[in-house]
């Protein structure tokens, strides 16, 4: 049995991989600067407490929280505030072919593999930069507090997986004067803050995605699932995928597979061409699905000429639940910025 035909015996599926272009201090201020001023809305306000996986409620007292993101739940008694803003939607163009989503995938991973591998000088660590937007919500009786804080996420890793995190929420954006106000009333941010671990060897990033990531599909599949008692959604996989290219450096090899395996995924289809929040042109491929409570689309963006991936996002599609935003509503979008061998941090 080969490896396309055990990940379609266990399951299916899955997402690619990234390793950004190299990019001087200069353009990542510009890159930074722009994403967040024209793609990054706010609502109201609320105080975060941080957790590490998005969950869709459609009713309930909690709602979302995503890798870096947060959730809370207040009980406030005020009036039901208005639509909080959100990130704008991507425009979609059509396809570069009529090929369904898991033939172009294929062709995307062979892209991949033919990358040439990526220098390692003595002594130098992963590092890799992201930008990042999570949408926080608090829920109380018929009150729901929304917010959109913009994030920016630099990782280093040794090769015994010790290494530093640095996670740097930036300032909410209001809008309006009352807005803030309510907001500090409630105790929320609305200064920068930033946040440093230092991880011990094993322990990097709280001990997910360690050693060596798999080049082969099925392998890869299983190395996901390690841990786990039964197979996930097919999102989940996509959503595993999404936070490990965020963090880890993958070679050409390790790109090619997880573009193999998220052809196989249950479910794929081409969303289309589109020019991601940095400003980059790739090819996007989506799955949606209600698996985590609220129907939702789960976006990635993969560059043709290398197969890597570009950008990852969540839209709420039909409904929003209890949450205050309007639909169609981005929740989640993660920008691979950087991903680069460096030294280590001091």
């Amino acid at each position: 049995m080969n490896a396309v035909d055990e990940v379609r015996q266990v399951l299916g599926g899955l997402d690619p991989a990234r390793t950004a272009p190299p990019c001087d201090d200069s353009r990542r201020r510009q890159v930074l600067a722009r994403i967040l001023s024209d793609d990054c809305g706010v609502g109201t306000a609320k105080r975060t407490v941080p957790r590490r996986r998005l969950v869709l409620a459609a009713v309930g007292a909690v709602v979302m929280a995503a890798a870096g993101g947060g959730v809370a739940v207040e009980l406030y008694r005020q009036p039901e505030p208005a639509h909080a803003a959100t990130p704008a939607l991507l425009t979609y163009g059509p396809p570069p072919t009529a090929e369904p989503a898991s033939t172009r995938l294929r062709r995307l991973a062979a892209v991949a593999a033919r990358q040439p591998m990526p220098p390692r000088p003595a002594g130098t660590v992963e590092y890799l930069e992201s930008t990042n937007w999570f949408l926080n919500s608090s829920i109380s009786g018929g009150r729901t507090v929304s917010v959109v804080v913009p994030q920016r996420w630099r990782s280093w890793r040794t090769e015994d997986d010790a290494g530093r995190t640095v996670k740097r929420d930036l300032p909410p954006i209001f809008r309006s004067d009352a807005d803030r106000r309510q907001w500090e009333k409630w105790g929320g941010r609305v200064e920068s803050s930033e946040a440093v671990h230092d991880y011990a060897p094993g322990e990097f990033h709280g001990g997910r995605f360690r050693g060596a990531v798999p080049t082969d599909a099925a392998v890869l599949l299983s190395w996901l699932r390690a841990g786990t008692s039964e197979a996930q959604a097919p999102v989940q996989y996509l959503e595993d995928m999404a936070e490990l290219v965020g963090v880890r450096l993958l070679n050409p090899a390790q790109r090619a597979a997880v573009l193999a395996l998220l052809a196989e995924l249950p479910g794929i289809t081409v969303t289309g061409t589109v020019t991601d929040r940095a400003g980059r042109t790739g090819e996007a491929f989506s799955i949606t699905t209600n698996a985590h409570g609220l129907p939702a689309q789960y976006t990635v963006i993969v560059d043709a000429r290398s197969g890597a991936l570009l950008g990852y996002e969540e839209v709420l599609t039909t409904t929003a639940g209890k949450l205050n935003v309007t639909i169609p509503a981005v929740i989640t979008y993660r920008s691979y910025l950087l991903a680069e061998y460096a030294a280590a941090p001091r």
